[in-house]
């Protein structure tokens, strides 16, 4: 039983609600049942309003039953929240919806967070998600909405409802093609109006994929199946929490009084589309539009598909530029621009543009995730960790960590000084061995010490450091297994991360440039 002060007045104020929702509950949405890891607060439902509440603490026991032994109380999650009980699969269609309103008291900051560098304004994230879609797997979110009094209720850092407007009724929706593949959309909404949407991209991964978003960027999730849970989480620091700075528990903090939202209005529509009859009217003119430039759309009947989205990149070429997708939020822009007279007169674009196959396939497939971005946009500074998984490589020795620090120059887009960082602590041996060989190293604050190498830059060539052999020696089998990839197959990880759109995702703009240029082989690194 916990002994807290605040669980005794979360249970009282619950008790003054309890009798008169008992008496005249209502049944829950069409489709759901109440989550089997809630804490002590029960979803009701009354006058069709489903109301939600979060209190400090108040956790469930209940074992995760994946075999680790876990639980929302060891871990630190509060959770009140409802699931819908038909996982959506694959080539489904489906539309999300519901109006949801945020108790006006809510009070919850969020936190800092390196690892949100580059998503959210200044990596101020949030542990409070009022909905998330997830695949089966552990650590297998996808997308999630979220809410502090920062940035308000967003979806995938985009504002849905500003703080002020907390008190008032907002509606969400989230229009999906599930998919592994380039037939996959997403739009997401908030009364009406578009504030996220993507095309031709696998819906079935996190765009913004990390460690604390309960997804892992390097792993080779391909989910099948995909859960709808609805209702306010507060996600923990983990049972781990003792091993990080400033936590002094395992759990983030609820505010006394308790996190609370109404829910109503909620539907799982399934077969819907994604672009409305007067989007697809004037796709359908686009089309036309790029057919008599001597263009190839997919298609003229206004359907959105992947010719369609090359053929508009790349028919033309804007001095003023054009959006870097077409989508639901850009297609007034590409209509907008195809239709001036003058058009026909611009020079052709690149008919690659847009496409990734320009870049050989690598020789050995690296799944590369991007853990945290210290430096992001176009800061001239660049300190990005990575964790990779290598195909094929036996175990222990097919992991990549590292840091890639540098400072990057835009008159050339390329860096000028650049060095891969090992994440591996090394003993004092190692220290001392890589120095022999010519190798420095760098000390964390925690005193721990880390082998750099520093890459010799000649033209568009980053030569690796002599006496790489002597470093392979010096150092253990798992630290040593990773200076090859580093010092001689730096384009394999450039090829990977391009291969599967890894790159896109990079949060560094000159990191970005870099990665595809060594991928097109514009610029080589290492032997």
């Amino acid at each position: 039983m916990l002994k807290n002060p605040i669980v005794g007045l979360a249970v009282g104020a619950l008790m003054v609600f309890a009798p008169h929702a008992g008496a005249t509950a209502d049944p829950l949405p069409k489709g759901f049942e109440r989550h089997k890891f809630n804490g002590s607060v029960r979803p009701e439902v009354k006058d069709g309003v489903t109301r939600f509440e979060i209190f400090d603490r108040q956790c469930s026991n209940v074992d995760y039953g994946d075999g680790r032994g876990e639980n929302d109380c060891r871990n630190g999650n509060v959770r009140s929240t409802i699931r819908y009980m038909r996982d959506m699969r694959v080539g489904e269609s489906v539309e999300y919806k519901f109006d949801f309103r945020l108790d006006p008291a809510f009070a919850y900051k969020g936190w800092h967070n390196n690892s949100a560098n580059g998503f959210y304004p200044d990596g101020w994230d949030s542990h409070l998600r009022l909905a998330s879609w997830e695949g089966p797997a552990i650590h297998n979110f996808i997308y999630m909405l979220k809410a502090d009094t920062r940035n308000g209720v967003n979806f995938l850092a985009r504002q849905c409802q500003k703080p002020g407007d907390f008190g008032k009724w907002a509606t969400f929706s989230l229009k999906i093609r599930w998919a592994n593949d380039e037939s996959g959309w997403v739009t997401a909404s908030c009364d009406n109006k578009v504030i996220y949407a993507a095309e031709g991209e696998a819906t079935n991964q996190a765009p913004h994929c990390w460690e604390s978003n309960e997804c892992e960027p390097q792993s080779n999730r391909d989910p099948k199946s995909f859960n709808f849970i609805l209702g306010p989480v507060m996600m923990g620091w983990g049972n781990e929490w003792k091993n990080y700075d400033h936590h002094t528990s395992q759990f983030d903090v609820v505010q006394p009084d308790g996190i609370g939202i109404d829910v109503r209005n909620v539907s799982v529509t399934r077969g819907v589309s994604d672009y409305s009859a007067e989007q697809a009217v004037l796709l359908k003119r686009l089309q036309h539009q790029l057919v008599h430039l001597g263009c190839k759309p997919g298609n003229v009947e206004g359907k959105p598909d992947k010719a369609t989205r090359q053929a508009a990149l790349s028919c033309r070429k804007f001095e003023s530029g054009l959006p870097e997708a077409l989508n639901l939020t850009t297609l007034q822009a590409f209509a907008d621009a195809y239709a001036k007279p003058e058009t026909a007169s611009l020079p052709s674009g690149n008919a690659a543009a847009g496409a990734e196959n320009g870049s050989s396939k690598p020789r050995t497939y690296i799944k590369l995730g991007e853990m945290l971005a210290m430096k992001t946009g176009k800061d001239t500074k660049v300190n990005s960790n990575f964790f990779g998984k290598i195909k094929g490589a036996r175990k222990g020795q097919n992991e990549l960590d590292f840091i890639i620090l540098g400072q990057f120059d835009y008159t050339d887009n390329s860096f000028s000084q650049l060095s891969f960082l090992l994440q591996d602590n090394l003993s004092k041996a190692e220290v001392n061995a890589a120095a022999k060989c010519g190798y420095g190293t760098i000390r964390f604050p925690d005193g721990t010490d880390h082998l750099e190498i520093v890459m010799q830059r000649s033209g568009n060539t980053f030569s690796s450091p002599p006496r790489t052999d002597c470093l392979i020696q010096a150092l253990g089998k798992r630290p040593a297994s990773q200076v090859p990839y580093l010092t001689e197959g730096f384009a394999d990880l450039a090829k990977s991360m391009v291969s599967d759109g890894g790159w896109k995702k990079l949060r560094h703009e000159g990191l970005k440039i870099f990665v595809k240029r060594v991928a097109d082989g514009e610029i080589t690194v290492g032997g």
